[in-house]
């Protein structure tokens, strides 16, 4: 007789290689090829893999989907699961504005551990030597589990300055419209459900796949904020145009639209990129080592990036690749990996006493931060309980909670949805000095310099709403840096947003904030706007001076940086990588994230990221790089 352990041992064999057991019963259920918990990692004990992705983020899991097709790869992620571990915050929609508390920007943030990274940056000296919480998530799934859902994309000019900068047309807008169309797959918008005032639209569906496109799930939200339906018609009044085809065939500037969102339209629950593995668990080999840290990459004497030292909790080990490593740790991380691996400037890797493997000065530089802030009023006229106000009616509440759980519709489906893009109007443009006025002239012309975003939010008292308009700056001229305090990554690395050091965004930021202000005066809002302006009030913040002070006392992060690993020419001193993602200097290393982009894109970047995960996917599969 078989001994009952033995028998596990043989049945978890059984079940890796992708054996069926028989049932015996005539059954026509489908057989499992692959329990879904095979996927994860035997913490402690080596291993090896084909390729080895760093970051389970969105980049990193559309890489390691495709490549889990073709062969064997491991992923390793620092976090767990964010729908266990940030709860209801990362699964309903509008909680990404009211129920993620640790977003917040100052560092009396209420820490959550078990998704965040806690990273806070050095005093910023162009905002008045304030320190900035940057959340940023450790969850397989990354930054997605938090963001506010937009799915858009970036503009064919833009896509040009980023081909021009790589060395590679493969970056035009029109080349990377297949990886795009590869990654999401887009519901239409259900007017039934959608039926609101000043909410309509059209799109240009053939900016996505005809069929069934990637795993991530994009559609319209079922349930329209008034307030959002409000700032819509104001922003329109004020000179943006709303866009007949929608903002993901490569036009923004001057126009605003609704946008849809990464949400599930059958749940109306966040999609995130976890939904890459997810969809590739049962179908392939595919390794995750979750609630694991990479430590440090590890190079023969060729300089070929060989295996990573990695820890679980405590246990630490190597895992191994055949063929590559591709890191995709995210704009603060993946720098930092490098750093304390042996790859960036020499005199920082010296001074830690990190043996320089491959002497790269770009690494951890060119930090692109858009920056943002926002001004209020108070709204009324706007039915009662709705939006993302939390109604102290305990029959309101139960109400908007059964609609979503019984119908996925109301309130709690929905998050803001509608964007708007210009090149400043001539009118605020006439004090910018001659510098400024020749770098925003050096970005194509159809590049949007900001962004307006409107929503309405809870006013504190329980049925009331305040309205928000935001200008974001969307080509930041201030560089920041990333760099690491230790050899460890154990320690936090050490981050400068460098927000507002180039005067070239402060007369930027000036002239937004005016705008900002034109609008919510504008008459289209007056049947709902009630009493003054209450943030700053305009009694309080009237001349350029007090404006600057307020915005650099009040501005912040959208959470969009990048360019710390900038992908550039050869030769380039500045570039860290090529237009493959492949790190200059060693060999079978990559990084693929935000991190890349040589340079900030006007756009939300999830759909861009996937569209990249792609990219780099189908580069190392059809092998054209080596």
């Amino acid at each position: 007789m078989v001994r009952s352990s033995t028998f596990h041992i043989l049945l978890c064999w059984a079940l890796a290689v992708n054996f069926t057991l028989g049932d015996n019963t005539g059954s026509k259920k489908p057989r499992r090829t692959r329990l879904r918990s095979s996927a994860w990692g035997f913490p402690g004990q080596n291993a090896t893999f084909d390729y080895i992705v760093v970051g389970g983020g969105n980049t990193g899991l559309a890489i390691a989907a495709r490549l889990a097709e073709k062969a064997s790869v491991a992923v390793i992620e620092a976090g767990g699961f964010h729908d266990q571990d940030n709860s209801n915050g990362s699964v309903v929609p509008a909680y990404a504005l009211t129920g993620i508390p640790f977003v917040a920007v100052g560092t009396d943030y209420p820490r959550q551990p078990l998704i965040d990274w806690d990273l806070t940056t050095v005093p910023l000296p162009g905002v008045g030597g304030r320190v900035i919480h940057y959340a940023q998530a450790k969850t397989l799934g990354g930054c997605t589990t938090l963001n506010t859902l937009s799915y858009l994309r970036a503009t064919k000019g833009s896509h040009e300055e980023w081909a021009r900068l790589a060395g590679d047309r493969a970056y035009s807008f029109d080349n990377m419209l297949p990886y795009f169309r590869r990654s999401v797959t887009l519901t239409p918008p259900d007017w039934k459900k959608r039926n609101a005032p000043n909410a309509t639209f059209t799109y240009d569906a053939s900016a996505f796949a005809s069929g069934k496109g990637g795993p991530v799930q994009v559609s319209f939200n079922p349930w329209v904020d008034p307030a959002a339906t409000w700032f819509a018609k104001a922003v329109q009044t004020e000179g943006f145009p709303m866009s007949t085809e929608g903002f993901s065939s490569g036009t923004l500037s001057g126009f605003s639209s609704w946008v849809p969102l990464t949400v599930d339209p059958v749940l109306s629950e966040r999609s995130t990129a976890r939904a890459y593995l997810e969809d590739v668990i049962l179908r392939t080999q595919i390794i995750v080592y979750h609630q694991t840290q990479a430590l440090k990459v590890n190079f023969d004497p060729s300089k070929k990036a060989t295996s990573v030292t990695v820890a679980t909790r405590d246990l630490e080990y190597t895992l191994s690749a055949r063929k590559e490593i591709i890191i995709s740790a995210g704009v603060f991380h993946s720098p930092q990996l490098l750093m304390v691996s042996g790859v960036g400037p020499a005199a920082t890797l010296q001074s830690h006493s990190i043996p320089v493997i491959a002497d790269l000065p770009g690494v951890g530089q060119n930090l692109q931060d858009p920056f943002t802030f926002s001004i209020a009023t108070g709204l009324g006229s706007l039915p009662t309980g709705t939006g993302y106000v939390t109604s102290s009616s305990p029959e309101i509440q139960a109400s908007i909670l059964r609609d979503y759980l019984e119908d996925a519709a109301g309130p709690l489906t929905s998050v803001g949805g509608y964007l708007s893009f210009e090149k400043l109007p001539k009118r605020w443009r006439q004090g910018f000095g001659n510098r400024t006025a020749a770098l925003l002239g050096s970005l194509h012309e159809d590049w949007p310099e900001i962004e307006l975003i409107g929503a309405g939010v809870p006013d504190g008292t329980g049925s009331g709403t305040t309205g928000l308009l935001a200008g974001v700056l969307l080509r930041p001229f201030s560089l920041g840096s990333v760099t690491i305090s230790s050899a460890s990554m154990l320690d936090k690395p050490v981050i400068d947003l460098g927000w507002l050091t180039d005067p070239a965004d402060q007369e930027l930021a000036v002239a937004t904030f005016k705008r900002l202000r034109e609008v919510l005066n504008s008459t289209a809002l007056a049947p709902v706007r009630v009493g003054p302006e209450l943030v700053p009030g305009f009694e309080a913040v009237r001349t350029d001076q007090e404006i600057l002070e307020f915005v650099k006392a009040n501005g912040n992060h959208i959470w969009h940086a990048s360019s710390t690993c900038s992908m550039g020419k050869k030769g380039d001193k500045s570039a860290v990588v090529d237009s493959r993602g492949r790190v200059f200097g060693v060999k079978g290393l990559r990084v693929a994230d935000m991190s890349v982009l040589p340079v900030n894109l006007p756009n939300h970047p999830q759909g861009t990221m996937y569209a990249l995960g792609e990219k780099i996917a189908e580069d190392i599969l059809r092998g054209a790089d080596k």
